[in-house]
């Protein structure tokens, strides 16, 4: 509704979400409660895996498509785990499973602002993933917990407030950009949205028997494996200058087939 009275440049925005309050976000919940360092290098070791299946999967898809890989390769890897996903695990799974849903997704996150950016602009700056203090926010993060070192007062708070506005703001952004968007081709876009969701649950469900989830564990990486396309993809879109609105028209597509297969994953995974 905003988009329609008012016209805005995104790029601030977007900066703000990248290089402040989504490491904040991070920050702040790998500090909440304590971690055992073997799930946290179990849950990265799954979604590397994740990650890694799906991209040797929709690879070759793209190209026998003759389509960009900057631009559909993406969304099919990385899914939204934090404002979809983490609400949803903490309505399902309660605290014990939140916290597993905050690990995967700092995985996600980490590998998104990594493989996702060395993606996008490795022909352009390969070495600009080392410049996000995303990854940075993460791995101080985790030592923190594990050396169970508090942060001041002060900086807690802070980080923690900057952090709660991280999500609002990326969904802000996404929306003012849908309103302006057209469907770009939707058979792609729902192939694509679609594609998503069916393979990170195939291989969510794979990954939980080769790594040998605990109950808990493996019902919190498979709803999380089987999310719409992140909104993160349409900020790296938008901030690297690559098609946009096709990136979000896949996750608006994404989103929609996510309406009604996430109740019915949920449904599985209670019984």
């Amino acid at each position: 509704m905003f988009g329609k009275f008012k016209k805005i440049d995104l790029k601030s925005i977007n900066d703000f979400v990248i290089y402040l309050a989504t490491p904040c976000l991070i920050l702040s919940s790998l500090t909440k409660d304590p971690i055992e360092i073997s799930l946290i290098l179990k849950m990265f070791l799954g979604v590397i895996l994740l990650i890694l299946i799906s991209l040797a999967v929709i690879y070759p898809i793209v190209r026998y498509l003759k389509l960009s890989v900057k631009i559909y390769v993406p969304p099919v890897l990385f899914a939204n785990t934090g404002n979809m996903g983490l609400p949803l695990v903490l309505f399902a799974f309660g605290e014990a499973g939140f916290t597993i849903g905050i690990l995967y997704m700092a995985s996600t996150i980490i590998l998104h602002y990594s493989l996702g950016i060395s993606i996008l602009n490795y022909d352009k700056n390969r070495f600009e993933l080392f410049k996000l203090p995303l990854i940075y926010s993460a791995l101080l993060g985790i030592y923190l917990n594990i050396s169970n070192t508090d942060m001041p007062l002060i900086l807690d708070r802070s980080v923690d407030l900057l952090g709660q506005a991280s999500i609002p703001v990326m969904i802000f952004a996404l929306g003012y950009k849908l309103c302006e968007l057209k469907w770009i081709n939707f058979r792609l876009s729902v192939l694509f949205g679609g594609a998503r969701i069916f393979f990170g649950l195939a291989i969510g469900i794979i990954i939980h028997y080769l790594l040998d989830f605990d109950e808990i564990t493996a019902n919190v990486f498979i709803l999380q494996a089987a999310m719409p396309p992140a909104i993160f993809n349409f900020v790296l879109a938008e901030k690297y200058l690559k098609d946009s609105q096709t990136v979000a028209s896949i996750i608006l597509a994404g989103t929609v087939i996510s309406i009604i297969t996430t109740p019915i994953i949920l449904s599985f995974l209670l019984d």
